[in-house]
Order: C-alpha cells, then sequence, then structure tokens
C-alpha cells in the first residue's frame, strides 16, 4: 500500500569541496577579467605639442611611453583626413589607445598616435619613412597653430567611444555570467538534489529535470560501489548526475558522491546516497520495493 504522504530525503551534504573548488575556479575566472578591466579602465595621456620649431607627439598607458617630434621646416603636408577600416600592422590597439602601424585603405600606412576615432588629421614629414596621423579634438585649430608655427597644446576629444562601451559591457557580462554559472553548478545543483519516494516510485529532482524510478519489482540495498567511469553526465562536487560505469554495469547516478549509498535494480540500476539511509530504505519497502539486508547480501 502507498504511504499517504511522500518521504523526502536529501544526499549526503558534501559542501566543502564546493566551496573550494568555487574559490579556485571563481579566482581563475576573476583575476583575468579584472585585469582586462583595469586595462580598459585606464586613462591613457595623449598630447600634441606645437611650438615654432617642432610638432611634439606623447603618449602614456601604464608604463608604455611614446614620443615623437617632427620639425616644422621638415613637414611637407597636413591635411585633415577620414580614418576607417584600419589593421593594426604593429603597435598597440585598445579602446582609446591606437599607437603604432596602421595601415587604411584610403591613405595606405601610417605611424598614429590617436584616441581610435576617424577625424584625424594626416602629416607628411621628409623626415619620416611614413605619414603621421593624430587626432586632435580641435583639427582646425591645430592646423592652423601647426602653418602659424604658434605655441599650441592639443588632446583627443578624450570621449569613450562605442568600441570602449561594448568591450566594457562584454567583459564584466562574461565575468558575471562565469561567476554565476559557477554558482550554478557548484551550489544551486547540489541543492536541487533530492529523493521523493511515493506512490510506487521513487522521483529524483536534479537541476534540470526529475527522473522517476518504479519500485514495483526493484530490489534495493545498501552499497559501496566499485569504482568505474563516466559515460555521460556531470561529475561535479557534490552532484554526481548521469550515467556511470560501476561494479564494472552501466547505473544511472543521482548522489552527492559515489562512494557508498544505496543501490536500486529493477528495469535499470540506479544508485543513489540518501543522508538518511535506514529511512530511505524503509520507505522504499513501503512502495513496493524488496530491501535486501546486509545478512542476505553475504549469503549471496
Amino acid at each position: 500500500m502507498s504511504q499517504s504522504h511522500p518521504s523526502v530525503f536529501r544526499p549526503v551534504p558534501v559542501t566543502r569541496p564546493a566551496r573550494v573548488w568555487f574559490a579556485v575556479l571563481s579566482a581563475v575566472v576573476v583575476v583575468p577579467v579584472i585585469g582586462l578591466l583595469v586595462s580598459l579602465l585606464r586613462t591613457p595621456t595623449i598630447r600634441y605639442e606645437i611650438d615654432s620649431q617642432a610638432l611634439t607627439i606623447t603618449s602614456v598607458l601604464g608604463s608604455e611611453h611614446q614620443r615623437k617630434t617632427i620639425d616644422l621646416a621638415r613637414i611637407a603636408e597636413a591635411k585633415p583626413e577620414w580614418l576607417s577600416q584600419g589593421a593594426l600592422r604593429f603597435g598597440t590597439e585598445k579602446p582609446g589607445y591606437c599607437v603604432g602601424f596602421f595601415a587604411y585603405p584610403r591613405v595606405g600606412e601610417v605611424w598614429q598616435v590617436t584616441d581610435c576615432s576617424a577625424q584625424a588629421v594626416v602629416v607628411t614629414s621628409s623626415a619620416e619613412a611614413t605619414p603621421v596621423a593624430v587626432t586632435p579634438a580641435d583639427r582646425d585649430g591645430f592646423l592652423r597653430a601647426l602653418r602659424e608655427g604658434r605655441r599650441a597644446v592639443f588632446a583627443p576629444p578624450g570621449k569613450r567611444g562605442a568600441a570602449w562601451w561594448v568591450n566594457l559591457f562584454v567583459v564584466t557580462g562574461v565575468g558575471a555570467l562565469a561567476l554565476a554559472a559557477l554558482a550554478v553548478v557548484l551550489f544551486v545543483a547540489p541543492a536541487r538534489l533530492r529523493y521523493t519516494v511515493a506512490g510506487g516510485a521513487l522521483e529524483v529532482g536534479t537541476l534540470l529535470r526529475r527522473r522517476v524510478v518504479p519500485l514495483a519489482g526493484a530490489k534495493a540495498r545498501p552499497h559501496r560501489p566499485l569504482a568505474g567511469h563516466r559515460l555521460a553526465g556531470l561529475p561535479l562536487p557534490g552532484y554526481r548526475v548521469g550515467s556511470w560505469v560501476l561494479d564494472t554495469m552501466a547505473t544511472s547516478v543521482f548522489a552527492s558522491a559515489a562512494d557508498e549509498g544505496v543501490m536500486i535494480e529493477g528495469e535499470g540500476r540506479t544508485f543513489v546516497n540518501p543522508q538518511d539511509r535506514e529511512g530511505f530504505l524503509a520507505a522504499l519497502a513501503a512502495e513496493g520495493a524488496t530491501v535486501v539486508t546486509d545478512t542476505t547480501l553475504r549469503r549471496r
């Protein structure tokens, strides 16, 4: 006769390994993410200084420093230019900081110190092997100062471009999703693992679904399985759910650990490890399973 109320059992708790793995894997995820965030959030310094003799271009990003001086007397041409679809040849390309040699379909190869924006000034000098590209916020003022040899200091617009915001969103989003996924698989999944005995069946709650094991005609016994290998499933700390080879036979495993528990043999083999093993076996017997005692096992 079936029980009037379902009996619910929890697996043997295995918390310490999950916490250790969560700490280790979180560090593996968090450290690179923090490094990328620091790299993104660092503010580069780009400066274009003009005096009566030369144009001096400087840039600083962390430990990276660039400085170039171009004599005004050797400048052959300086003109506004639109830089798009560029490809880095050598240097650094980060959101808001593009320094080095780049190639563009329209202007060819240039050496640039820019904020990666498209509105630029390209300077051609007889002293330089390639044109030099800069992105002063005031392009017209920059060009006038360059022509007049008038002392002035210019800088890029200083606004965060769309690429910077996209990268920041992607980095933070990936880090948050990775931590959430770790928390789910290491804490939520084990917390959802439980055994409900009612209606002539064992119902196992897992992370994503519920599995039903009929008990009519099944045999259940305390069991310490011989170690085997995984066929399919998740071998997580505190959550072993899937198909394993135990005792050289294919076995469905729904347990926090596969070292000791209860083996149910009916339409197939199912291994579980309830914390209250005696109460669990009694509930199985009340729902139609045959419980095999240790004494009976020794005689077999």
